[in-house]
């Protein structure tokens, strides 16, 4: 990291220019569109609701917290022409929402990612009103696991320039921690979103300041029972963590999709913010391929609230099941 009162990035935009480019496509509202199979017992959630149902995986329970919603423009998709798109998905506007899943374990709090904070003002996360509901402390997190430095999954790791969560170790993927604290990374990426670098290593500079930063490469057991998948292509160092317990599983794979209207039927499809837009699609064959064919139910930050389900085949693409 660059020292302290040094910038040596370049003369970059600012953060709320760069943050206003990214919120444009974000308009507000969604419906809830887990295509639940007949049968399914969960009812859906309120569309008000911060948390959801929590999902019990073996000795674990996983809480789905709503920090925002949003909707995605075909025109943020890439792959196809908008027309062949919206005869896909139905909607020019791809509904989603941005999740956030509190993990338990006997008295041991974790999350995976922490969702947009405050990024601007008037676009905060309702992070810390989830967790209230979810009667849990800040304090008690003892664990976050990244599954990318995008700010919508970082934003909530900082407050008033200090630590969100105090006593809570921050992991993060060696691969994407390089990428983003390289300067040749800078160059290469487009220049409307060159900001973006700067609010990443802000972050990590308050992390690394409190000692609460923790690298890992691939496949490492973070603790016991979850352990670390790369599934590059969103970002460089993009991961899912898989949760394992008493023969149960549960797939946190981040921004593996963003659009499960689009996206799941069609998952050669890929996202205007995919940083290697070839293995990103790459990824989401092979995960999707191996999930579906396993049947282990995923997690997914951009899923419509509660964001957990089934990828099932369909035809030549795949569809969203809701948990029963």
């Amino acid at each position: 990291m660059p020292p302290a009162g040094r910038e040596p990035w370049g003369n970059l935009q600012t953060l709320k220019e760069v943050v206003m480019k990214v919120l444009k496509y974000l308009a507000c509202g969604m419906l809830l569109l887990f295509a639940a199979p007949a049968g399914a017992a969960s009812p859906a959630p309120r569309e008000d609701a911060l948390t959801g149902k929590a999902v019990v995986v073996g000795d674990f329970s996983v809480v789905p917290l709503r920090d925002g919603t949003h909707s995605f423009p075909l025109s943020i998709f890439k792959g196809a022409e908008e027309a062949d798109m919206l005869k896909t998905a139905g909607t020019p506007t791809v509904p989603g929402s941005f999740n956030v899943f509190l993990i338990k374990h006997g008295k041991e709090r974790f999350l995976v990612d922490t969702g947009n904070g405050a990024l601007i003002p008037g676009r905060n996360g309702q992070l810390p009103l989830c967790l209230k509901e979810a009667q849990t402390a800040p304090a008690d997190v003892g664990k976050i696991f990244i599954t990318h430095l995008h700010g919508d999954h970082i934003g909530g790791l900082v407050a008033n320039g200090a630590p969100a969560f105090p006593k809570a170790k921050v992991y993060v993927a060696k691969a994407e921690y390089d990428y983003w604290t390289n300067d040749a990374s800078v160059q290469k990426a487009p220049e409307g979103r060159r900001g973006l670098f700067t609010l990443v290593r802000d972050v990590l500079r308050v992390l690394e300041q409190h000692k609460l930063l923790v690298l890992f490469t691939s496949d490492d057991v973070l603790v016991p029972g979850i352990a670390s998948v790369a599934l590059p292509g969103h970002t460089p160092g993009h991961t899912g963590f898989m949760l394992s317990s008493r023969g149960k599983k549960l797939f946190f794979i981040g921004d593996v999709v963003h659009g499960a209207l689009l996206q799941m039927p069609r998952p050669a499809i890929t996202f205007d913010f995919d940083v290697d837009q070839a293995m990103a699609k790459e990824t989401r064959l092979r995960a999707f391929k191996q999930i579906a064919a396993e049947k282990t139910p995923v997690a997914a930050a951009h899923l419509p609230f509660p964001g957990i389900g089934f990828v099932r085949a369909e035809g030549e693409g795949y569809k969203l099941e809701a948990l029963k």
